[in-house]
């Protein structure tokens, strides 16, 4: 069976395999920022669309010095991560300007870019920016997606503008985040129990601190020590898995909603977030 490093190095020769190359390559680099960084699914899926555009130059490049194709592959990942990585954290601030959709409410969400997405309490108050840079079907259809990502905050008072620039009824609207609820409503459950977790282990650190603090006798005072070190990690165990239950809906739920691609999703909100953050200057969230 012919192996990638010789798929890459005949296309090189004959320009021939190349979709047979692509297609081997997708999953790998789709999966490569959970396996090296322990990113969810939707950080994926950006990170796939950021590195497609790539992949071609990424193959065209490659030279045969004994070392397989796997190896180069893994050094560029590498390196496209570290870039990814910078370019979302800059644009992270950018990506708050760029719903301003009303004053901001407080409101915790879990998990990175979501928490960049997750603001969108309040009245709505659509700048002109905002509306002028949604022009297309496809941006109205982006935008949809990302009202959708904040849909915890979403209600009557607050979709008819939302829906209005996104193109949909607003009825309809209010059905696509009603039903993402639902989809949501285990992993509800399922942060209170890791948050009732967490809370009875700080209670137990809390105490065992105390009594450690008090014992003057050797055996118990490591007694003691060894309890609060298993207390500190459950809490920590829990505190990292409610960290881990996001509260905005993934791209995945939202494309089963609409009955589309989630490649889709991931791909429309990435070009949305890089179309807005040339529209928006990021020193302007002190006036939003």
């Amino acid at each position: 069976m012919e192996s990638l490093t010789e798929k890459v190095l005949r296309y090189q020769r004959t320009g021939e395999g190349l979709r047979d190359i692509v297609g081997e390559l997708a999953p790998r680099v789709y999966h490569f920022p959970r396996r090296t960084m322990g990113w969810d699914e939707d950080a994926c899926g950006e990170f796939y669309v950021f590195v497609h555009p790539r992949i071609l130059r990424l193959v065209e490049r490659f030279r045969d010095q004994g070392k397989p194709f796997e190896s180069y592959l893994w050094a560029v990942l590498n390196w496209q991560l570290r870039n990814f990585a910078r370019e979302q954290t800059r644009k992270e601030r950018e990506w708050r300007v760029s719903l301003r959709m009303g004053e901001e409410t407080g409101t915790e969400t879990a998990g990175g870019m979501d928490e960049a997405a997750g603001r969108c309490g309040g009245a709505p108050r659509l700048s002109a920016e905002l509306q002028e840079a949604i022009t297309t079907p496809a941006d109205r259809r982006n935008f949809l997606f990302l009202v959708l990502k904040c849909s915890q905050q979403l209600d009557p008072s607050t979709a008819a503008p939302l829906a209005a620039l996104a193109g949909i009824e607003t009825e309809r609207l209010l059905d696509h985040a009603a039903a993402l609820r639902a989809l949501r409503a285990g992993r509800e459950v399922r942060l209170v129990k890791f948050r009732s977790r967490r809370n009875r282990a700080f209670a137990k650190v809390l105490l065992l601190e105390t009594e450690l603090r008090r014992e003057v006798e050797p055996q118990k005072i490591a007694a003691l020590r060894a309890a609060l070190l298993l207390a500190g990690r459950r809490m920590r165990s829990a505190a990292d898995r409610m960290g881990r239950v996001g509260m905005s809906p993934t791209n995945r739920e939202i494309a089963l909603i609409l009955g589309i691609p989630k490649g889709t999703v991931d791909s429309g909100l990435y070009w949305l977030k890089k179309k807005l953050g040339t529209v928006y200057d990021p020193d302007t969230l002190r006036s939003a």
